[in-house]
């Protein structure tokens, strides 16, 4: 299985120079001989610089006795080089074979078991069935019987209906569905309270179902008031406490505010990323660092995590995408493009989520100086709002 071209720049790379009359001929045989070559530029005339996979140098040496070109190794970069300067000290040596046997050996036990979709039965006693059917943390992963384990389980907590179990690295993952409790239609109306308003804003209807509607159309409220009181007044039985229950809808406002500059800082990437490894322990950061300080990068991590008697520790994959910074200069007319979209798309998704609502107006805000522009827009809005909450009696 070969390697991909990310897992040879780990490894290695090599910046090589050669200098003769034939180095278009050399970079030719090494594209017809597949042996990979990049970042070719010219020195001076007759002399190319380029870079090269370790695992490739040495098929070159046909390639250079047929132009006679002169090869010189003007940097090294990767983990092969790293290592080669230690290639004396054995005690370290071993100290990583070590390292790599117990992180290996440790992969073959169960360090955290994580339980989703109980909401009633308590994490501890699922744990604790786990425990007796065989399941814990520490346990060796070979010859566990997953079936025997979920018939244990289903058959000591009865209201389950569904358990499933997945092994994923050193993590167990358990999963369950609980039976369903219908509470009754009747008790739930039977809880006494009122329904209460969830924003400002002017209402433009509201009727009570049940209960006594404590205000009108176009009365303004704010997030908190009762608008549907869980009462009913009668001349004959007097008051009753009884669970409100009606539609209210009401013209709310969202603004967008934001302010953008009239000059900017804009990342430019390279096209190509570089890739280190390191791990994590209690959150302190140790990784093979090869980056050119004087250059800038953005770094992504992922991270596999093990907890071992109470640490935290997670290995790590590096991604480093190198950047240059450029200012940009933009006009306002693209500031006033820019803002429209970015305004329309969040307004749109705050209607997307709301209960049957409506876009009735919008009003625009545009202050300019001399470094930005603040760009503000309201957005006037019609929606059914409310909701019930109990009466503590």
């Amino acid at each position: 299985m070969k390697l991909s071209d990310k897992a040879k720049n780990i490894t290695g790379v090599l910046t090589l120079e050669i200098q003769g009359f034939f180095t278009e001929r050399f970079i030719n045989l090494c594209k017809i001989n597949n042996i990979k070559i990049w970042d070719i530029r010219n020195v001076v005339s007759g002399v190319v610089r380029f870079n090269i996979h370790i695992s490739d140098f040495k098929k070159l040496r046909s390639i250079v006795k047929k132009t006679k070109c002169k090869v010189t190794i003007k940097a090294k970069k990767g983990i092969y080089f790293k290592l080669f300067r230690y290639r004396k000290r054995k005690v370290l040596g071993y100290l990583i074979i070590a390292l790599i046997l117990i992180f290996m050996l440790s992969t073959c036990f169960i360090w955290n078991i994580n339980i989703s979709g109980n909401s009633r039965i308590s994490t501890d006693i699922i744990q604790e069935k786990l425990k007796e059917s065989g399941i814990y943390v520490g346990r060796f992963k070979l010859g566990m019987n997953k079936i025997e384990v979920l018939k244990d389980i289903r058959s000591t907590l009865p209201d389950i209906t569904w358990v499933g179990i997945e092994i994923r690295g050193t993590d167990i993952e358990v999963k369950v569905v609980e039976k369903v409790v219908l509470e009754d239609k009747d008790k739930q109306d039977n809880r006494i309270g009122d329904v209460i308003s969830t924003r400002d804003g002017i209402i433009t209807k509201i009727i009570a179902e049940n209960g006594t509607a404590l205000l009108k159309e176009g009365s303004y409220v704010q997030n908190g008031n009762i608008l549907i009181e869980g009462k009913i007044y009668s001349t004959i039985l007097g008051e009753s406490l009884i669970h409100a229950k009606g539609i209210v809808r009401m013209n709310t406002e969202y603004i967008f505010e934001k302010v953008y500059k009239f000059t900017n800082i804009v990342k430019k990437y390279q096209e190509k990323n570089k890739h280190s490894i390191g791990f994590s322990l209690n959150s302190k950061e140790i990784f093979v660092n090869y980056l050119n300080k004087e250059k800038k990068y953005d770094k992504l991590k992922a991270s596999k995590s093990f907890n071992i008697f109470g640490n935290n520790l997670t290995f790590d994959w590096y991604t480093f995408s190198e950047y240059t910074e450029n200012e940009v200069t933009v006009t306002k007319e693209d500031i006033l493009n820019e803002a429209n979209i970015n305004s329309q798309s969040y307004i749109n998704d705050i209607i997307n989520g709301l209960d049957n609502g409506n876009l009735i107006e919008e009003k625009e805000e545009i202050v300019e100086n001399l470094e930005s522009i603040i760009y503000k827009k309201t957005f006037t809005v019609n929606e059914r709002i409310g909701k019930f909450v109990e009466r503590v009696q």
